[in-house]
């Protein structure tokens, strides 16, 4: 009773708000109530149809969630589903044709870990058969090597294409003849049709075609026409979109001969100017990435079209472990450098067009901490959870979605992006200071917090995380370097202001490294301080730059 109290409360609330805009067509003058929704019976469930843009990990899940809520026809609320991607099925490839695909390695730890585990067999049965799960870390300082491993932290790491083939198999399999669902692939979302309430969809074979909705779900990534849709509609909607000050090239090879293939092998300062990650792959392989700050790119042999000139400078410069240096000079050369961006949003929902963001539509973000498709994951089983505590009125819904999950994408963005510095000094100051706090944390845990961003890999909100590192002073002080940095950048850049003299690179790469060395030792000989942390601090500016 007291759920459906603070559903009608809330209900009333957004219509109130959504009437005082006084906009849009009749078709959408309220937000649907589906409890009230037409049916073909008395008996029969309301209707509502889901276009959900985006078949990335949230978007299918999603679309997994929604088609189980039907509960065999049992429910007072029948969804249907229309999937909008510009890409392929990979759910409908096979082996040989999945392993074409190889993209990009990325983790799953326990956020994105307990989504998947809400549905039935969908991670046991399904996503644990594409990837690998992480037992120990490595760090490497030139040929030095540490280990180091924490039992507390479940760690799973799955290329990007082969979970989203996992799950998208295992909503094929559950539903393709359910007539429930309907899958649009190679087709794009152009825009929003708010007052209709429809997207216009343009397909494989060039033709538009409008598909209505009663609920939209933006999970259509970092250039999300959903989300331009909010920017164009919604005057208290604000939004920005910025990349995160690096470029960076993946490549796949066969594991080397040696290397732990249940490890994740962090490479700090592996060349000049460039920070790594390796990550172990099925098939006996590994995902080595490398990455440079703007400001501060590689050497000329690094950045070459030249295949052999790079395969050159390899063999000469690369000591961590064993390379296939041709066949990585070839993938290395043939690859353009990659991006990533970040974007900050206010709402991740809109009354008006009734429509959610979510994933990075919502909060794309660096990969530094490891969490952004664990939290895309989470968003949509969030709203899972609102439609069962709100009795699947959207009304209700759709705000409480951005209450839930805005706070938590916007600290996901944040700690990624300031958890790390982009000065070497003011790293090693904080890296000392959260090492002894951790020691501190482990002999007086009534006084002292532990680390809070290894506390979001063991399930900890990312929100407060965000908050323990603001109150210490660490995000403040990080955001003042490391926004000044890329102002700095983009004044000489675009010459707003004249190129200075050009200073030492060769000591700037030193003192990162000595950075790095000095770290390991302390945290080494200070004891008492969980290993998984300190290699995850120690290396923190290697995964950033990525």
């Amino acid at each position: 009773q007291a759920v459906k109290m603070a559903a009608k409360s809330t209900r009333k609330f957004s219509e109130q708000r959504y009437r005082s805009r006084g906009q849009g067509c009749s078709h959408a003058q309220s937000l649907p109530d589906l409890r009230a929704m037409p049916s073909t019976s008395a008996d029969a469930p309301r209707r509502c149809h889901v276009v959900i843009a985006g078949a990335g990990p949230a978007g299918i899940l999603a679309a997994i969630n929604f088609l189980r809520r039907n509960k065999g026809g049992a429910a007072s609320v029948e969804y249907s589903v229309s999937i909008v991607d510009p890409g392929e099925d990979f759910g409908e490839l096979t082996p040989e044709g999945l392993e074409k695909k190889r993209s990009w390695m990325i983790g799953l730890s326990a956020h994105g870990l307990a989504a998947l585990r809400r549905v039935p067999g969908l991670y046991t049965d399904h996503v644990s058969k594409v990837g690998v799960p992480i037992h120990t870390n490595a760090i490497y300082l030139g040929k030095s090597k540490f280990m180091a491993s924490d039992a507390n932290v479940e760690g799973f790491v799955v290329d990007r294409n082969f979970v989203v083939a996992a799950m998208a198999r295992c909503l094929n399999d559950a539903f393709k003849d359910s007539g429930l669902l309907t899958r649009h692939y190679n087709s794009r979302v152009l825009y929003v049709d708010p007052d209709c309430r429809r997207v216009c969809v343009r397909g494989a074979d060039g033709a538009d075609n409008f598909v209505s909705y009663d609920l939209l779900i933006g999970a259509d990534g970092i250039r999300s026409p959903v989300r331009a849709a909010f920017i164009r509609d919604m005057r208290d909607f604000t939004c920005s979109i910025r990349d995160t000050f690096s470029k960076f090239k993946s490549v796949h090879i066969p594991l080397p001969e040696g290397l732990e293939g249940d490890a994740v092998h962090l490479l700090p300062e592996c060349l000049r100017g460039m920070n790594g990650i390796g990550l172990p792959e099925t098939g006996g392989k590994i995902n080595v990435a490398m990455g440079w700050y703007l400001d501060n790119p590689p050497d000329e042999g690094l950045m070459s079209d030249d295949t052999g000139r790079v395969e050159k400078y390899l063999r000469a410069q690369w000591k961590a472990f064993p390379l296939p240096f041709e066949d990585f000079a070839r993938q290395f050369v043939a690859q353009p450098w990659s991006t990533t961006g970040q974007v900050h949003c206010n709402l991740y929902h809109s009354e008006k067009l009734c429509a959610i963001i979510m994933g990075d539509a919502a909060h794309a973000t660096s990969p530094s901490i490891g969490q952004g498709m664990n939290t895309a994951l989470a968003d949509a089983a969030a709203l899972d959870v609102l439609l069962d505590s709100y009795l699947d009125d959207l009304a209700a819904v759709l705000p409480a979605f951005s209450v839930d999950r805005v706070k938590e994408g916007n600290a996901l963005t944040d700690v990624a992006f300031y958890a790390f510095s982009m000065s070497a000094a003011q790293q090693l100051r904080l890296i000392v200071g959260q090492m002894l706090r951790n020691a501190g944390a482990k002999y007086l845990p009534s006084f002292i917090s532990p680390d809070a961003q290894l506390a979001v890999a063991k399930g900890g909100k990312l929100s407060a995380a965000y908050a323990e590192l603001t109150r210490t002073g660490w995000i403040p002080s990080v955001r003042a370097v490391n926004d000044t940095r890329m102002r700095k950048h983009f004044e000489l850049s675009t010459g707003m202001v004249p190129t200075p003299a050009p200073r030492g690179r060769v000591w700037a790469s030193l003192r990162a490294m000595a950075v790095i060395t000095v770290v390991v030792v302390l945290g080494l000989w200070a004891g008492g301080v969980e290993p998984a942390a300190l290699l995850r601090l120690a290396a923190g500016r290697t995964i950033a730059t990525m």
